[in-house]
């Protein structure tokens, strides 16, 4: 919950990012997009949907995927309150 809060106050904070962050920002919402659609999928484990994040991405914890998951959906929220 921390994390998520700290993920909306930076949202706001920085205007001016890296080429890093951007490249880390990019590369976050397309693995956010890229579980939606999967996960969509009826029947789709969401269990199996992370193991294919993290072998195609080169992950080696699920909990990154949900780290990832959460601070781009601060980020959208974050968005859509401005």
């Amino acid at each position: 919950m921390l994390n998520v809060l700290k993920s909306k106050r930076m949202a706001k904070e920085s205007k001016f990012k890296t080429e890093f962050q951007k490249e880390k920002e990019a590369k976050d919402l397309a693995i956010y997009k890229e579980f939606k659609k999967l996960t969509a999928t009826p029947g789709a484990s969401t269990g199996e949907v992370t193991k294919h994040l993290m072998l195609k991405y080169r992950l080696h914890s699920p909990s990154t995927i949900w780290g990832i998951r959460k601070r781009v959906e601060a980020r959208l929220s974050a968005k859509e309150e401005e």
